[in-house]
């Protein structure tokens, strides 16, 4: 039975200490890095491979381009969705994260099921945009905050290689869908793809774990934090959801994360088809898009480590400033069919579009704390939804009656207004701001129980 202690900051924060990770869990931290990696890689498909797969899957089943980003929509509506009510039921010990990932790999391989016998939009809709939203949200959400529980000293650059994952995870099947995706060979692919994907899912899923409460590292001295910790000093109080929503930043953050996931996910959606529709050939086509894919993932670890040095705050005015210059780059280089300056722009927007599924984990933790922090940003992560949207359907509907300059002239404004709100919104809440967040919700809790 393992021993611990708990101390006690001059904020009032709890840390618990004594207890190593092999003492709880049979191995070593490091295996709660590499799982999650590869949990966030198996489940990222579903979302980074639809711009590759949809004309495929359009032309097989006669559907347009609006039809075929309804069901890209959805899908983001549930992934994102899921999130939070995921944070709900595993900060309250109501499922456990190795079942979150279990859960997650059996609806992956069944999206792909429904995916290839989607005779009906509705199909497709309900199999691979509800369900496989559903499995995928919840490998996300377990995998991206497990990192911050068992890191909560040095988070940075590892949330960002485990959340890397979910982008460069779909690469090779991008390039099998762009490269030998017709209707010959349809069924099969599918098939594949379900089987790898979730059957991977459902392997991995036995060895998740969450550390105790409060848990901290025996090795790092919680009270008198080292030098490398100045940008990323750990939360002032371990807060609730409630609690963190009645301070100011989480409004701006859910503003900030709505607009970077329009552009980040108008980027996995259409770069490819504005490709082939610019006439660039389809090895530039596959290129870019895979490329994009690639550094996106490759560039969260990166992220993570310029969050490192300059704080999440920081970082994310300078990253998605980036975002939105190479986003408009990306427009006229395919319109001015430059091969050459369209792979390159698609690498750097790439490398800067999932910034925000790195450098938003880190604020609300830095902000927030780990203990409710899967809940905590499962609530900012719902701005996907909204995002989703017009990454979605609703670029879609602007490509539709106009093109692609408008649509990919409004994805990188969102971004650099993004960054703004970054640079003047979102500092960290003060120690006041936090007890007088404290003393409300527990004003309200003792209302509540009264009139109970």
């Amino acid at each position: 039975m393992s021993t611990y202690k708990e101390l006690v900051d001059e904020n009032g924060r709890v840390y618990r200490i004594g207890e190593s990770p092999k003492a709880l869990m049979g191995y070593g931290r490091i295996v709660m890095i590499v799982l999650p990696w590869v949990g966030m890689m198996l489940a990222s498909t579903l979302e980074y491979g639809w711009g590759a797969a949809s004309a495929t899957v359009a032309h097989e089943y006669h559907w347009n381009l609006t039809t075929a980003f309804w069901n890209y929509s959805v899908y983001v509506l549930f992934e994102a969705g899921v999130s939070y009510f995921n944070g709900y039921l595993r900060e309250n010990n109501l499922l456990k994260p190795k079942h979150s990932i279990l859960i997650g790999g059996i609806l992956v391989a069944l999206a792909y099921y429904f995916l290839a016998h989607s005779v009906a939009p509705w199909i497709a809709y309900a199999g691979y945009a509800a369900l496989g939203g559903i499995g995928s949200g919840l490998v996300y959400s377990t995998c991206v905050a497990m990192v911050s529980k068992w890191y909560p000293e040095k988070k940075g650059w590892r949330t960002g290689f485990v959340d890397g994952g979910w982008a460069y995870g779909a690469v090779p099947f991008i390039i099998l869908y762009g490269a030998d995706f017709n209707t010959h060979d349809f069924l099969f692919i599918l098939y594949l793809t379900g089987a790898i994907l979730g059957g991977g899912l459902i392997l991995i899923s036995f060895w998740f774990q969450d550390p105790p409460a409060n848990w901290w590292p025996d090795h790092v001295d919680p009270i008198h934090m080292s030098k490398s910790l100045k940008k990323h000093p750990p939360a002032k109080l371990q807060s609730t959801t409630r609690v963190m929503w009645r301070t100011p930043q989480p409004y701006w953050m859910f503003l900030e994360f709505m607009l970077i996931a329009g552009t980040s996910l108008f980027g996995v959606g259409f770069y490819y088809p504005f490709g082939s529709a610019m006439h660039l050939g389809p090895v530039i086509v596959i290129a870019g898009a895979t490329g994009f894919a690639f550094t996106d993932g490759v560039g969260r670890p990166l992220v993570g480590l310029l969050a490192d040095y300059l704080g999440p705050q920081r970082a994310m005015v300078w990253v998605y400033a980036t975002l939105g210059i190479s986003s408009m780059l990306v427009l006229w280089a395919g319109e001015a069919h430059n091969a050459v300056f369209f792979v390159i722009s698609a690498l750097i927007a790439g490398g800067t579009s999932g910034s925000l599924f790195v450098l938003n984990p880190l604020m609300t933790a830095n902000y927030y704390g780990e203990n409710h922090l899967t809940q905590n940003y499962g609530s900012i992560y719902a701005a996907k939804i909204v995002g989703g949207f017009y990454g979605g359907i609703g670029a879609a509907w602007l490509i539709g009656i106009g093109g692609y300059h408008t649509a990919f002239i409004i994805a990188g404004a969102m971004s650099l207004i993004a960054a703004g709100i970054a640079y003047w919104f979102l500092k960290p809440p003060t120690l006041v701001q936090l007890a007088n967040a404290e003393r409300v919700v527990g004003s309200v809790s003792t209302s509540e129980r009264h009139e109970a």
